[in-house]
């Protein structure tokens, strides 16, 4: 039988990165978080061509149709630190999909989404991500801000008004529910897939339920006006309660 010594670490070993003076171990973890995310099906071919430097393919759940979330989350407790993040994705088929073969449904809760926007309220969680996972992430103020049954997320980067969205809780709970996924990201020229685990509790859902507003010249804010937004919400999603996991990168193209 092999042992273990101190020059070979065992298998299930957390990796350590460095991210400025700080180490981060992976996976990181999320303990406590509050978000939101609204659906929306938006032009296939807008949405392609938002993406199409990465290789990957937005995944169409009917013909001309893309899926596009927008999220706010509130991160509590955090190996990260806590801050506040608003993100853009598009659900898109897996980088090594078959030709010919039909992507895995959402509903069965694998999923992948290619992160394509995600500004954050804090310096150390920017560059561990970006760092890290490669996500597109820079510093931006966000105010996240809960008021009965509606949730604010305000972006305003550079004193420039990007983007609003209030999401109102649903009526109906649904049960806490794990999901695996993979997200996508490029950053400099590299497509990277990171796997991670989510566990929402206290969760609601609704038709519609989202308020969106958007900026007048902020590039962010034009790519989603011209992806058809503001329009209604296909549904919203509100979790009292998230933790998460994120595991390591995996290098997909460079």
């Amino acid at each position: 039988m092999s042992s273990t010594t101190a020059d070979t670490p065992p298998l299930d070993a957390p990796e350590v990165v460095a991210v400025g003076d700080e180490l981060v171990t992976l996976p990181v973890e999320v303990r406590s978080a509050k978000m939101f995310a609204a659906t929306f099906l938006v032009d296939a071919d807008a949405a392609q061509r938002l993406i199409d430097d990465t290789g990957l393919r937005v995944s169409r759940p009917r013909p001309g149709t893309a899926v596009c979330a927008l999220s706010a989350v509130q991160y509590l407790d955090n190996d990260l630190g806590p801050y506040n993040e608003i993100a853009v994705a598009f659900t898109v088929d897996p980088h090594d999909l078959a030709p010919g073969a039909k992507a895995p449904s959402p509903m069965g809760g694998n999923v992948s989404t290619l992160i394509h926007r995600l500004p954050v309220n804090q310096t150390f969680t920017c560059e561990a991500g970006r760092g890290v996972w490669g996500f597109p992430k820079w510093v931006a103020t966000i105010d996240y801000t809960d008021h009965g049954r509606w949730t604010d997320a305000v972006l305003v980067d550079d004193g420039e008004f990007v983007l609003g969205l209030s999401a109102r809780k649903g009526v109906v709970p649904l049960p806490a529910r794990e999901m695996t996924m993979s997200a996508y990201s490029w950053c400099d020229g590299v497509l990277r897939r990171t796997p991670w685990v989510t566990d929402n509790r206290r969760v609601t859902a609704r038709p519609g339920g989202v308020v969106v507003q958007l900026g007048a010249t902020h590039p962010m804010a034009r790519e989603l006006a011209d992806l058809g937004l503001p329009k209604r919400a296909v549904f919203c999603m509100t979790a009292g309660l998230m933790r998460a996991s994120f595991g390591p990168a995996e290098i997909v193209s460079a």
